[in-house]
């Protein structure tokens, strides 16, 4: 079997002498991905975004790794985002941070966290936002019938 690797990301592609999948195995990765309501993004140990991902870049108005090239420190570079800035760097030391941010006149919820690579050296960061919508209701989100 042969493996590729992206990012820290292990996708097996088959064997060799085998059939070849018919459909790209990060398919289904990819569509859910893109449809989740909320922020997904990497960085570098610069900080520098690799990837900008999931449905809610959409209503920003921002296309699937628009974002790529673009240093958080510009992105973000009002003093109302040093928690968010703060947070990265945290990662970068090995920590997985929760914080909020307002961003576009929406409000997120996120998790910031190390992003390695197959030797557990710390490469970047990952992260995942969500809109901060209703407040959460009390009791069970699932209920027996």
């Amino acid at each position: 079997m042969k493996q590729w690797e992206l990012r820290g990301v292990t996708v097996d592609v088959g064997r060799p002498d085998g059939p070849r999948p018919s459909v790209d195995l990060l398919d289904p990765l990819r569509v859910l991905v893109n449809q989740v309501p909320a922020l997904f993004w990497t960085t570098d140990a610069e900080l520098v975004l690799t990837s900008s991902l999931g449905a809610e870049f959409d209503r920003l108005g921002l296309g699937a790794n628009q974002l790529v090239g673009t240093r958080l420190a510009e992105l973000f570079e009002s003093e109302q985002y040093a928690e968010l800035i703060d947070a990265h760097h945290r990662a970068l030391a090995g920590s997985s941070v929760h914080f909020e941010a307002r961003w576009a006149g929406q409000s997120f919820r996120a998790r910031v966290a190390p992003l390695r690579d197959l030797a557990e050296q710390i490469i970047g960061t990952i992260c995942v936002a969500v809109e901060k919508g209703q407040p959460e209701r009390e009791g069970p989100i699932w209920s027996e019938r």
